[in-house]
């Protein structure tokens, strides 16, 4: 199943078309029109687009079971993150302002939100909502 993920892969200013399917990243650069095929995660992983080490351009990164895995573009490199539940929905975002994007769950079952923020490493539990919404992550800073 393909799943959207437009997003600046190649740090033009301008988002690029891209799909996720089935552990594969299919990216169309609008930079200068090629495509990129990455393998990067499972079948069953969530993708959760953002620009984890603040470079300026999206990195590939996927969430599963409570672990984040992040292919930091600035370095190359692999980040590892265990950081939710099972039945936690990511959110990521940039809940801090430093233009880095968090990493972020809601937890359905509660209601309850979890922020750990990069500009820090402090981790933010926020009471908002209630058991059962869906979330929905913007430009929000607390």
């Amino acid at each position: 199943t393909d799943r959207p993920v437009p997003a600046d892969y190649d740090g033009d200013g301008r988002a690029d078309l891209a799909v996720y399917r089935d552990g594969t990243w299919i990216i169309l650069r609008s930079s200068n029109s090629s495509v990129v095929i990455q393998p990067f995660g499972i079948a069953s992983d969530i993708p959760v687009i953002g620009d984890y080490d603040g470079d300026g351009k999206s990195d590939l990164a996927v969430y599963r079971s409570g672990v984040w895995y992040i292919f930091q573009s600035r370095t190359s490199s692999l980040r590892v993150e265990s950081f939710g539940t099972a039945s936690d929905r990511p959110q990521p975002a940039d809940y801090d302002g430093d233009n880095r994007t968090d990493i972020a769950v809601f937890r359905p079952s509660e209601g309850n939100w979890f922020v750990l923020r990069s500009s820090d490493r402090q981790f933010r539990g926020v009471a908002f909502g209630a058991a059962g919404d869906i979330p929905v992550a913007s430009l929000y800073r607390y």
